[in-house]
């Protein structure tokens, strides 16, 4: 199928920058985007079957809204040279670190 839709400029460029840093081109880029919300409205269905007893799929599971942030959220300026050298140095288990800092940003 074929869609075609008017974006202003500065929609035209933000689209193109996100894909960009998301390593797609411009039409991947949004299809991504069309199956991460067609996702998120079968997950909310999934979750009322859940809800009421039924057996979740790891398709329930997979939290798109949270991936979405991340690329959303993403800078791609910092190296995964710096990535691994800032892990590196985390002497516990990472989730138990995230735990730790999301603790006390709440309180």
């Amino acid at each position: 199928m074929t869609i075609n839709i008017e974006l202003r400029p500065e929609e035209e460029r933000a689209l193109l920058d996100r894909a960009r840093v998301s390593g797609r081109d411009l039409a991947g880029y949004i299809h991504q985007i069309l199956r991460g919300h067609l996702r998120t409205s079968e997950l909310d269905s999934g979750q009322a079957e859940v809800a009421n007893g039924a057996t979740p799929t790891l398709e329930d599971l997979i939290d798109y809204e949270a991936i979405a942030s991340c690329e959303k959220e993403a800078d791609d300026s910092i190296t995964l040279e710096e990535v691994r050298a800032a892990t590196s140095k985390i002497k516990d288990s990472m989730a138990r670190v995230v735990i730790e800092e999301e603790r006390a940003e709440r309180f």
